[in-house]
C-alpha cells in the first residue's frame, strides 16, 4: 500500500509539475478540431462518404471488430494502449511536436463521423450515445497523452538548450511512467470495457 501510495505521489507530482496546462490547452484543440472538422465535411458529403469507407477498412484491419461484426475488447484495449503510447513516444522527437498533430488527426477522424451520422440522416442523439459512454474515458486519456508526449519533447528541448527549468530526463521518465500506468492505462481499460459491453446497448435505446 505504501508503494502505491508512492508511486499515486509521484504521477501527481509528474502532472502539476511536468504538464501544468498542457492537458487544458489539447483539450481546447481537440474540441477546436472537432467543431472544424465537422463543419469541413458536412459541407461534403461525396468526399465525406468516401473517406469513412477508408475509416471502416481501418478499423477491420485494426482488430478492433470480431468476426460477428461487434466490437472486440481486447483488440479495442491493445489498439487504445498502442495509440497512447506512441502519442507519447513520438514526443522524443524533439522540435516537431508530433503529439498534438496525433491528437489532432484524432479529433478530425471524430468530427468526420459526426458529419456522417448528420449527413446519412441519422440523429445526432444516436451518435452522442455511440460516443459519450466510452468517449468520457478515451477522449481524457488520448488528451493526457498528447500531453504528456508534448511535455516529453519540450523537455527534451530544454535540456538540449541548458534551460534552467529542464527536468533530468530520468526523473522525468519516471513520472512519465507511473502516469502511463496510473491513469492512461485505466482509462483505456475502463473505455474499451465500456465500448463493447455497454455502448452496443445505450445506441440501441436511441435507434
Amino acid at each position: 500500500m505504501a508503494g502505491l501510495q508512492s508511486q499515486l505521489q509521484g504521477m501527481r507530482s509528474f502532472v502539476r509539475r511536468d504538464l501544468g496546462r498542457l492537458p487544458w490547452g489539447m483539450a481546447v484543440s481537440f474540441v477546436a478540431a472537432c467543431t472544424v472538422s465537422y463543419l469541413v465535411y458536412v459541407m461534403n458529403p461525396g468526399f465525406t462518404a468516401a473517406i469513412m469507407d477508408s475509416i471502416l477498412g481501418m478499423f477491420m484491419d485494426a482488430g478492433v471488430v470480431n468476426e460477428s461484426g461487434g466490437f472486440s475488447f481486447i483488440g479495442l484495449l491493445l489498439n487504445n494502449w498502442m495509440a497512447m503510447l506512441f502519442c507519447v513516444l513520438y514526443g522524443f522527437i524533439p522540435f516537431l511536436y508530433l503529439p498534438v498533430l496525433v491528437l489532432l488527426s484524432n479529433a478530425v477522424v471524430l468530427g468526420l463521423l459526426g458529419a456522417f451520422y448528420t449527413i446519412s440522416g441519422i440523429p445526432f442523439s444516436v451518435f452522442l450515445a455511440a460516443l459519450l459512454p466510452h468517449g468520457i474515458f478515451e477522449i481524457p486519456a488520448l488528451i493526457l497523452a498528447a500531453a504528456m508526449g508534448a511535455a516529453l519533447c519540450r523537455n527534451i528541448f530544454r535540456i538540449l538548450f541548458r534551460k534552467h527549468n529542464a527536468v533530468p530526463m530520468v526523473e522525468f521518465l519516471i513520472g512519465l511512467l507511473q502516469t502511463m500506468l496510473l491513469l492512461i492505462f485505466p482509462l483505456i481499460l475502463c473505455a474499451a470495457a465500456v465500448e463493447t459491453f455497454i455502448t452496443p446497448m445505450v445506441v440501441n435505446l436511441f435507434l
